[in-house]
Protein backbone atom coordinates (compact mmCIF):
# COMPACT_ATOMS: atom_id res chain seq x y z
CA UNK A 1 0.00 0.00 0.00
CA UNK A 2 2.93 2.22 0.96
CA UNK A 3 5.02 1.64 -2.50
CA UNK A 4 1.68 2.16 -4.43
CA UNK A 5 1.27 5.62 -2.59
CA UNK A 6 4.42 6.66 -3.08
CA UNK A 7 3.81 6.19 -6.80
CA UNK A 8 0.68 7.87 -7.26
CA UNK A 9 -0.51 10.88 -8.91
CA UNK A 10 -1.89 12.17 -5.00
CA UNK A 11 1.96 11.53 -4.03
CA UNK A 12 2.98 14.23 -6.76
CA UNK A 13 0.74 16.55 -6.01
CA UNK A 14 2.16 17.38 -2.76
CA UNK A 15 4.48 19.68 -2.33
CA UNK A 16 8.40 18.29 -2.67
CA UNK A 17 8.88 19.58 1.39
CA UNK A 18 5.59 16.90 2.69
CA UNK A 19 6.85 14.43 0.50
CA UNK A 20 10.56 14.10 2.43
CA UNK A 21 8.61 14.51 5.50
CA UNK A 22 6.29 11.49 4.20
CA UNK A 23 9.31 9.82 3.06
CA UNK A 24 11.44 10.17 6.33
CA UNK A 25 7.42 8.65 8.56
CA UNK A 26 7.19 6.06 6.10
CA UNK A 27 10.67 4.58 6.04
CA UNK A 28 9.75 4.26 10.00
CA UNK A 29 6.73 3.07 9.58
CA UNK A 30 7.89 0.46 7.33
CA UNK A 31 9.85 -1.09 10.10
CA UNK A 32 7.26 -2.12 11.85
CA UNK A 33 4.04 -2.18 9.77
CA UNK A 34 5.62 -3.42 6.47
CA UNK A 35 4.61 -6.98 6.59
CA UNK A 36 1.58 -6.71 8.56
CA UNK A 37 -1.91 -7.63 6.21
CA UNK A 38 -3.56 -4.28 6.31
CA UNK A 39 -6.76 -5.61 8.32
CA UNK A 40 -4.52 -7.20 10.89
CA UNK A 41 -3.55 -3.94 12.05
CA UNK A 42 -5.71 -3.03 15.13
CA UNK A 43 -5.64 0.16 17.24
CA UNK A 44 -3.29 -1.42 19.95
CA UNK A 45 -0.60 -1.82 17.68
CA UNK A 46 -0.87 1.45 16.39
CA UNK A 47 -1.08 2.74 20.21
CA UNK A 48 1.86 0.15 21.01
CA UNK A 49 3.80 2.00 18.18
CA UNK A 50 2.96 5.51 19.39
CA UNK A 51 3.98 4.56 22.99
CA UNK A 52 7.54 3.61 22.09
CA UNK A 53 8.31 6.66 19.47
CA UNK A 54 7.37 8.50 21.83
CA UNK A 55 10.20 7.62 23.90
CA UNK A 56 12.42 9.31 21.09
CA UNK A 57 10.12 12.00 19.97
CA UNK A 58 6.64 12.25 20.69
CA UNK A 59 6.15 14.96 17.88
CA UNK A 60 7.27 12.16 15.16
CA UNK A 61 5.35 9.84 17.30
CA UNK A 62 1.95 12.14 16.69
CA UNK A 63 3.45 12.72 13.29
CA UNK A 64 3.90 9.69 11.80
CA UNK A 65 0.17 8.06 13.36
CA UNK A 66 -0.97 10.98 11.32
CA UNK A 67 0.74 9.78 8.17
CA UNK A 68 -0.21 6.42 8.90
CA UNK A 69 -3.76 7.15 9.43
CA UNK A 70 -3.16 8.79 5.87
CA UNK A 71 -2.21 5.55 4.03
CA UNK A 72 -4.97 3.99 5.45
CA UNK A 73 -7.82 6.30 3.94
CA UNK A 74 -6.02 6.13 0.77
CA UNK A 75 -5.69 2.66 0.49
CA UNK A 76 -9.43 2.50 1.88
CA UNK A 77 -10.85 4.33 -0.77
CA UNK A 78 -8.96 1.45 -2.92
CA UNK A 79 -10.62 -1.41 -1.70
CA UNK A 80 -7.14 -2.30 -0.11
CA UNK A 81 -8.54 -2.43 3.18
CA UNK A 82 -11.60 -2.16 4.65
CA UNK A 83 -10.84 -0.28 7.87
CA UNK A 84 -8.82 2.49 9.65
CA UNK A 85 -7.14 1.25 13.10
CA UNK A 86 -5.69 4.61 13.46
CA UNK A 87 -8.98 6.40 13.31
CA UNK A 88 -9.96 5.08 17.19
CA UNK A 89 -6.78 6.39 18.39
CA UNK A 90 -7.39 9.94 20.35
CA UNK A 91 -4.26 11.50 21.36
CA UNK A 92 -3.84 15.00 22.60
CA UNK A 93 -2.06 17.15 19.98
CA UNK A 94 1.15 19.25 20.93
CA UNK A 95 1.00 22.48 21.86
CA UNK A 96 1.71 24.48 18.81
CA UNK A 97 3.73 27.90 18.77
CA UNK A 98 0.40 30.29 18.46
CA UNK A 99 1.48 32.22 21.59
CA UNK A 100 5.14 32.41 20.94
CA UNK A 101 6.17 35.94 20.02
CA UNK A 102 9.80 36.65 19.73
CA UNK A 103 10.68 39.94 21.96
CA UNK A 104 13.03 42.35 20.51
CA UNK A 105 15.97 41.80 23.06
CA UNK A 106 15.56 37.51 22.62
CA UNK A 107 16.03 38.43 18.82
CA UNK A 108 18.64 40.97 19.41
CA UNK A 109 20.75 38.36 21.75
CA UNK A 110 21.18 35.87 19.09
CA UNK A 111 21.47 38.48 16.43
CA UNK A 112 24.92 39.26 18.49
CA UNK A 113 26.13 35.88 18.68
CA UNK A 114 25.30 35.18 15.03
CA UNK A 115 27.86 34.73 11.69
CA UNK A 116 27.11 37.44 8.79
CA UNK A 117 25.91 34.50 6.84
CA UNK A 118 22.77 33.41 9.57
CA UNK A 119 22.48 37.39 10.17
CA UNK A 120 21.73 37.28 6.19
CA UNK A 121 19.29 34.55 6.87
CA UNK A 122 18.01 35.84 10.02
CA UNK A 123 17.02 39.29 8.44
CA UNK A 124 16.12 37.84 4.90
CA UNK A 125 13.55 35.80 6.83
CA UNK A 126 12.31 38.61 8.77
CA UNK A 127 12.26 41.50 6.38
CA UNK A 128 10.31 39.19 3.62
CA UNK A 129 8.16 37.14 6.55
CA UNK A 130 8.42 33.76 4.32
CA UNK A 131 8.86 30.28 5.57
CA UNK A 132 12.62 28.96 6.15
CA UNK A 133 12.59 26.32 3.02
CA UNK A 134 11.36 29.64 0.46
CA UNK A 135 14.20 31.87 2.09
CA UNK A 136 17.08 29.31 1.42
CA UNK A 137 15.70 29.13 -2.38
CA UNK A 138 15.78 32.64 -2.64
CA UNK A 139 18.53 33.48 -6.03
CA UNK A 140 19.37 36.24 -7.63
CA UNK A 141 17.35 35.48 -10.86
CA UNK A 142 14.42 36.44 -8.47
CA UNK A 143 15.16 39.38 -8.11
CA UNK A 144 13.86 41.69 -10.99
CA UNK A 145 12.29 45.06 -12.22
CA UNK A 146 12.66 46.32 -8.39
CA UNK A 147 10.88 43.24 -6.60
CA UNK A 148 11.84 39.90 -4.91
CA UNK A 149 9.69 37.78 -6.96
CA UNK A 150 8.61 33.75 -5.88
CA UNK A 151 6.27 31.29 -5.49
CA UNK A 152 6.24 29.60 -2.53
CA UNK A 153 6.90 26.02 -2.05
CA UNK A 154 4.01 25.49 0.45
CA UNK A 155 1.48 26.88 -1.00
CA UNK A 156 2.39 27.67 -4.82
CA UNK A 157 1.24 31.33 -4.39
CA UNK A 158 3.15 34.07 -6.43
CA UNK A 159 4.91 36.48 -4.73
CA UNK A 160 6.46 39.95 -5.68
CA UNK A 161 7.80 41.48 -2.74
CA UNK A 162 9.37 45.21 -3.08
CA UNK A 163 12.96 45.75 -2.58
CA UNK A 164 12.89 48.76 -0.58
CA UNK A 165 14.21 50.37 1.85
CA UNK A 166 15.50 47.79 4.69
CA UNK A 167 15.43 44.81 2.12
CA UNK A 168 17.34 46.90 -0.41
CA UNK A 169 19.88 47.30 1.94
CA UNK A 170 19.84 43.92 3.26
CA UNK A 171 20.59 42.55 -0.74
CA UNK A 172 23.35 44.88 -1.04
CA UNK A 173 25.13 44.18 1.58
CA UNK A 174 24.66 40.16 0.88
CA UNK A 175 25.94 41.29 -2.61
CA UNK A 176 28.67 42.72 -1.30
CA UNK A 177 30.00 40.11 1.09
CA UNK A 178 29.56 37.20 -2.10
CA UNK A 179 31.83 39.34 -4.14
CA UNK A 180 34.86 38.85 -1.91
CA UNK A 181 34.52 35.46 -2.81
CA UNK A 182 36.30 33.60 -5.97
CA UNK A 183 33.62 31.82 -7.11
CA UNK A 184 29.55 33.54 -7.07
CA UNK A 185 26.24 31.46 -6.18
CA UNK A 186 23.71 32.62 -7.26
CA UNK A 187 21.59 31.67 -4.03
CA UNK A 188 21.00 35.39 -2.44
CA UNK A 189 22.20 33.25 0.83
CA UNK A 190 25.41 31.18 1.04
CA UNK A 191 27.62 30.50 4.17
CA UNK A 192 31.14 31.52 5.04
CA UNK A 193 33.09 30.27 1.72
CA UNK A 194 30.41 31.21 -0.25
CA UNK A 195 28.68 28.23 -1.14
CA UNK A 196 24.93 27.99 -1.10
CA UNK A 197 23.25 27.98 2.75
CA UNK A 198 21.41 24.63 3.07
CA UNK A 199 18.94 23.43 5.57
CA UNK A 200 21.62 21.48 7.72
CA UNK A 201 23.73 24.27 8.00
CA UNK A 202 21.22 26.92 9.03
CA UNK A 203 20.32 25.17 11.79
CA UNK A 204 23.59 24.61 13.22
CA UNK A 205 24.64 27.76 13.06
CA UNK A 206 21.60 28.89 14.53
CA UNK A 207 21.52 26.43 17.23
CA UNK A 208 24.69 27.36 18.12
CA UNK A 209 24.03 31.01 18.13
CA UNK A 210 20.66 30.51 20.34
CA UNK A 211 23.08 28.81 22.94
CA UNK A 212 25.46 31.21 22.95
CA UNK A 213 22.81 33.70 23.98
CA UNK A 214 21.45 31.61 26.77
CA UNK A 215 18.28 31.00 25.23
CA UNK A 216 16.29 28.09 25.07
CA UNK A 217 15.56 26.19 22.14
CA UNK A 218 11.74 26.04 22.98
CA UNK A 219 11.78 29.91 23.26
CA UNK A 220 13.42 30.68 19.88
CA UNK A 221 13.23 28.62 16.57
CA UNK A 222 14.40 30.13 13.29
CA UNK A 223 10.68 29.42 11.96
CA UNK A 224 9.22 31.77 14.71
CA UNK A 225 10.82 35.12 12.59
CA UNK A 226 7.97 34.69 10.06
CA UNK A 227 5.37 34.89 13.03
CA UNK A 228 7.04 38.18 14.32
CA UNK A 229 7.34 39.62 10.78
CA UNK A 230 3.22 38.95 10.80
CA UNK A 231 2.48 40.49 14.39
CA UNK A 232 5.08 43.91 13.79
CA UNK A 233 4.00 44.68 10.24
CA UNK A 234 0.07 44.17 11.89
CA UNK A 235 1.22 46.98 14.02
CA UNK A 236 3.20 48.63 12.15
CA UNK A 237 0.52 49.23 9.46
CA UNK A 238 -2.33 46.33 9.39
CA UNK A 239 -3.44 43.09 9.48
CA UNK A 240 -4.25 43.34 5.30
CA UNK A 241 -0.37 44.20 4.98
CA UNK A 242 0.93 41.48 7.02
CA UNK A 243 -1.51 39.20 5.16
CA UNK A 244 -0.24 40.08 1.49
CA UNK A 245 3.39 39.90 2.94
CA UNK A 246 3.10 36.68 4.61
CA UNK A 247 0.78 35.16 1.42
CA UNK A 248 -1.60 33.74 3.48
CA UNK A 249 -5.08 33.22 1.43
CA UNK A 250 -7.18 33.98 4.71
CA UNK A 251 -6.88 36.97 6.94
CA UNK A 252 -7.79 34.30 9.65
CA UNK A 253 -4.23 32.81 9.19
CA UNK A 254 -2.54 35.93 9.77
CA UNK A 255 -4.27 36.49 12.85
CA UNK A 256 -3.79 33.16 13.90
CA UNK A 257 0.26 33.22 12.95
CA UNK A 258 0.15 37.72 14.77
CA UNK A 259 -1.67 35.75 17.89
CA UNK A 260 1.45 35.69 19.96
CA UNK A 261 1.95 39.32 20.59
CA UNK A 262 -0.97 40.98 21.97
CA UNK A 263 -2.43 44.25 20.44
CA UNK A 264 -1.47 47.25 22.54
CA UNK A 265 -4.85 48.68 23.78
CA UNK A 266 -5.70 52.56 25.02
CA UNK A 267 -6.81 52.42 28.84
CA UNK A 268 -10.26 53.88 30.14
CA UNK A 269 -10.23 57.15 29.31
CA UNK A 270 -11.88 58.89 32.46
CA UNK A 271 -13.51 58.12 35.60
CA UNK A 272 -17.01 56.46 36.24
CA UNK A 273 -19.77 58.43 36.70
CA UNK A 274 -20.13 59.30 40.71
CA UNK A 275 -16.68 57.33 41.39
CA UNK A 276 -13.68 59.65 43.24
Amino acid sequence: AIAQYLASPQFDEVSLGTQKDYRFALDKLLAKFGDAPLDDVRPSHVTLYIDLRSRESRHRALREKAVLSMIFSWAMARDFCTSNPVAAIKTKRLPGRKAVYIEDDTLDAVYKHASPALRDAMDLAFFTGQRPADVLRMSETNVRDGALVFTQGKTQKPMRIAVVDDLARLLDRMAERKRRFAVRSLALLVDEEGRPMTKAKLRSRFEAARAAAGIDGQAFQFRDLRRKAAADLRDQADLSKAQDLLGHEHEEMTAHYAAGKARTVTALPRKRAGKP
